[in-house]
C-alpha cells in the first residue's frame, strides 16, 4: 500500500508541476504579448503618418513620367506628326537652337530621345538659379517649350518624400520613421504569429469577423502580406538618408577612386551632376570625386581628327554599346562630358547595365568608363534595389508597386480605425495606448 500511495502522490506532484509550469508559461506569453503590443502601437503613432506620405508621394513619382506627365504637358512631351523616315539634326544643331532662346541659361545636360515620338530634353541653369527642363524637337530643332524642373508635380513630390520640406531636419525624421518601421514589422509579425493557428489556415483571411475583430483581421493580414515589401521599401529608402546612408552605407558601398589610376580628379563629385532635387546619379557612385580635364591622362577615345562635341561624344557613347542616356556637359574648365546610363535616372531598365562614361574635353580621352561589373556587392544590391523601390524595372514592377503602396495606405489607415474602435466611449482625447502587460 505504501508504494501504491507514494506513486501516485509521485503522479499528481507530476501533474501539478505540469500544470504550473503551463500556468507560468502563458503567463510569460500574455506578458510578452502585451509588451510588444504597447511597442508596435506606440513605433506606429510615429511610423503611420509618414507610410502615408511617402505611399501617396511615391505613387505619384513613380506614375509621373508614364502616366501624369503625357498628360500634364502633352504639346512637350510628344512631338508632331514627321514624315515617315525623317531623320534627327545634330545635336550640336539642337543645343545652338536652345542657346539661341535662352541666351542668359547655361545647357547642363542633354537627354537622347527613348524613342522616335520622343523630344530631346535639355536642362538649363538660368540667371535666376533655376533648373529649366526644355524640350526641343530633334528633327527640325525646334524649341517646343520650358518647364521649371524643380517645380514639377515630381519634384514637389520627390522634396516631401525625402525632406517632408524640411531639409536635413525632416531627412532626419524620416530616417527615423524607417528604423522604427523594422520594429513596427517585426513586433507586429509577432503579434499576428500569436494570435493564429499553424498551418496553411494561418494565411487565410476569416472574413466572418465583425466590427473591430474584423478589421484587426484585414489589418493583421494586410500586413503579413506587404511585410516584405515594406522591408524592401525600408532598407533601399534608408540608404539615401543622411546619417545611415550618407555616413554608413554609402561610404562602404561607393566606387573607390582609387580605380582612377592617374587620373587627375576634380573637387566635385558625381553628386554635383544631379540636377536640382533630382537624383539621377547612380546611389555608389554620389560621393565618388569626377575625373578631371586638361592632360593627356586616359584611354583612347574620341578619334584626335575630330572636334569633341555633342555630337561626337553621343556617337562615340553609341558605337561603345550605350543606346540611352544622358550627356552632362562639362561645368568649367577642368569639367568633364558624363555619358550616364543609369535606372537611377529612368535611363534604362535594367541595373546590370548601369553605365558612367567620363571624355575629356579638350582630348576626348577616355577618363573613367564605370560599369555594374565593377560595383561591390552592396552597390550591386542597391544598384538591383532601387529601380524596383522606384517601379522602374518593368511595367509589372510599377503595377506592383504601386498596388502595395495602396496596401499599405489602407494598412495605414486600418490601424487607426482599430485603435479608435478600441477606445473607450467617453475617452476623449485621451491616447488610450494598450494596457501595460501585468507582471
Amino acid at each position: 500500500m505504501s508504494h501504491s500511495t507514494s506513486g501516485i502522490a509521485s503522479i499528481n506532484g507530476s501533474a501539478t508541476d505540469t500544470l504550473e509550469k503551463s500556468h507560468s508559461d502563458s503567463a510569460m506569453h500574455k506578458r510578452r504579448y502585451m509588451t510588444l503590443w504597447r511597442i508596435h502601437f506606440f513605433a506606429g503613432l510615429y511610423v503611420v503618418p509618414f507610410m502615408l506620405m511617402l505611399s501617396i508621394t511615391g505613387i505619384i513619382m513613380m506614375l509621373y513620367t508614364p502616366v501624369l506627365e503625357p498628360l500634364l504637358h502633352p504639346n512637350l512631351v510628344k512631338l508632331p506628326t514627321h514624315e515617315v523616315g525623317a531623320s534627327y539634326q545634330t545635336w550640336e544643331q539642337q543645343r545652338h537652337a536652345v542657346s539661341l532662346q535662352y541666351p542668359d541659361a547655361t545647357i547642363k545636360q542633354m537627354i537622347v530621345p527613348h524613342a522616335p515620338s520622343e523630344p530631346t530634353r535639355f536642362v538649363l541653369n538660368t540667371s535666376e538659379g533655376a533648373n529649366q527642363l526644355t524640350f526641343v524637337d530633334p528633327y527640325t530643332s525646334q524649341v517646343l517649350g520650358s518647364l521649371n524642373q524643380d517645380g514639377t508635380l515630381y519634384a514637389w513630390a520627390d522634396n516631401i518624400h525625402g525632406t517632408i520640406l524640411l531639409g536635413s531636419w525632416g531627412d532626419a525624421m524620416i530616417e527615423l520613421a524607417a528604423i522604427l518601421t523594422f520594429v513596427m514589422l517585426f513586433t507586429g509579425v509577432y503579434l499576428w504569429t500569436a494570435r493564429r493557428r499553424t498551418g496553411l489556415s494561418q494565411w487565410k483571411p476569416h472574413w466572418k469577423r465583425k466590427g473591430r475583430s474584423f478589421w484587426r483581421e484585414l489589418h493583421t493580414m494586410t500586413g503579413v502580406y506587404v511585410a516584405m515589401a515594406l522591408l524592401l521599401f525600408a532598407i533601399t529608402g534608408l540608404s539615401w538618408t543622411g546619417i545611415t546612408g550618407a555616413k554608413v552605407l554609402q561610404a562602404w558601398g561607393s566606387f573607390p577612386a582609387g580605380v582612377y589610376d592617374g587620373i587627375p580628379t576634380s573637387e566635385l563629385t558625381h553628386a554635383d551632376l544631379n540636377p536640382g532635387v533630382h537624383e539621377e546619379v547612380p546611389w555608389n557612385l554620389e560621393q565618388v570625386p569626377l575625373p578631371a580635364s586638361g592632360s593627356l591622362a586616359g584611354l583612347p577615345g574620341i578619334p584626335k581628327t575630330q572636334p569633341v562635341n555633342l555630337d561626337t561624344v553621343v556617337s562615340y557613347a553609341r558605337d561603345n554599346g550605350m543606346t540611352y542616356f544622358r550627356v552632362n556637359l562639362p561645368k568649367s574648365e577642368t569639367g568633364v562630358y558624363s555619358v550616364m546610363a543609369a535606372t537611377m535616372s529612368r535611363d534604362i531598365t535594367d541595373a546590370t547595365q548601369d553605365r558612367s562614361l567620363h571624355l575629356d574635353q579638350y582630348t576626348g580621352n577616355v577618363l573613367a568608363d564605370i560599369t555594374f561589373d565593377e560595383y561591390g556587392l552592396m552597390a550591386k544590391a542597391m544598384a538591383i534595389g532601387i529601380p524596383l523601390h522606384m517601379g522602374t524595372w518593368t511595367k509589372l514592377n510599377l503595377v506592383i508597386n504601386t498596388v502595395l503602396c495602396l496596401l499599405i495606405i489602407f494598412l495605414s489607415v486600418g490601424g487607426y480605425v482599430l485603435w479608435w474602435k478600441r477606445r473607450p466611449t467617453k475617452a476623449g482625447f485621451k491616447l488610450v495606448p494598450p494596457p501595460k502587460a501585468k507582471s
